[in-house]
């Protein structure tokens, strides 16, 4: 269980990395402090979990948990009142607790849906935050007083989240969720993939079916397939969104991943022998037509591209 002295420090950062000017160097450190112990990073996790709960409309007794386990949210008794949050968090002192239940978090402001076809889209939300939306991208936006959702439905985009600690921003793909206060980043849900790469900042990822909440920080990249468990590495932060310069930049990457690309950019099913499957490509593809990216990937590649049906079929050079 997590400790007063814990909770004290999590505080202290939490304070300390609100200043929308906390230097790069301030978030290295705090991602040292969360790997130096498992009750660091809970104890995180429960002071995001206050300041989001924190309802002004709610009555000075409804309080909010200050403590919990692996299994889920705080057991009763350890709980904090809400009333004494504000100052809390401006001298980071120690937690009281008290019992109560936990607050129903409102949602305010309606949701906006963009979508893209065959070309990319940049857009500004009201908040100042810039989302750079890939091709053939589904998504909902709402800019809320309290709180700033985005819900996708397939696609990719590129977010450079405006910092407001007072307003978390959060991204919802199917069963994973990415937490932010400002930062920049890419992520891509498409079918069972899915992507974050940090370009600046520090962003949280959890999901249904991953073990623990996942942070990264610049040059972080986790990849998550739905079946495997999450892989996360280490990437050129500008790999992350460089189809926004027009290219797709690989490293040692398997021809399925690529099949997977080409089908959203091509805009239908892009398949994959048995020959080809132990294939990998080091290098980039510039994004074009149909025509141009399949001949970038036989110039690179060893590799056969033949359309089937409504579809295409990659098959090794020389296979039968």
């Amino acid at each position: 269980m997590t400790t007063t002295i814990h909770h004290d420090q999590a505080l202290n950062w939490f304070v300390r990395l609100s200043d929308a000017d906390a230097p790069e160097a301030a978030w290295l450190d705090f991602q040292a402090w969360l790997e130096a112990d498992p009750d660091h990073s809970k104890a995180y996790d429960l002071i995001e979990q206050v300041w989001v709960a924190l309802d002004d409309d709610a009555p000075a007794n409804v309080v909010a948990p200050i403590a919990a386990n692996d299994a889920g949210p705080a057991p009763r008794g350890q709980w904090i009142n809400r009333a004494w949050l504000a100052p809390m968090m401006a001298t980071a002192a120690a937690a009281v607790m008290v019992v109560g239940l936990w607050p129903e978090i409102s949602g305010e402001g309606r949701f906006t849906t963009y979508s893209t076809d065959d070309a990319p889209r940049e857009i500004v939300l009201s908040d100042g935050s810039r989302l750079s939306i890939n091709r053939h991208s589904d998504l909902r936006v709402r800019i809320g007083a309290r709180d700033r959702e985005v819900t996708m439905a397939g696609g990719e985009v590129a977010f450079d989240v405006t910092h407001d600690a007072s307003r978390p921003f959060v991204v919802k793909a199917d069963d994973h969720e990415v937490r932010v206060l400002g930062t920049a980043f890419n992520l891509l849900d498409h079918g069972d993939r899915f992507s974050v790469g940090v370009t600046r900042g520090l962003v949280a990822v959890s999901g249904r079916a991953m073990p623990q909440t996942v942070r990264l920080s610049v040059g972080d990249q986790i990849v998550h397939d739905g079946a495997a468990a999450p892989v996360v590495s280490h990437v050129d932060p500008e790999q992350a969104s460089a189809w926004r310069d027009g290219v797709l930049v690989y490293r040692d990457t398997d021809i399925g991943t690529i099949a997977d690309d080409l089908s959203r950019y091509l805009n239908k099913p892009v398949s994959v022998s048995e020959s080809a499957r132990a294939l990998r490509f080091t290098g980039a593809l510039r994004i074009g037509d149909e025509a141009t990216m399949l001949r970038q990937l036989q110039d690179f590649v060893p590799i056969r591209a033949t359309r089937e049906n409504d579809g295409i079929r990659l098959t090794a050079r020389g296979a039968g």
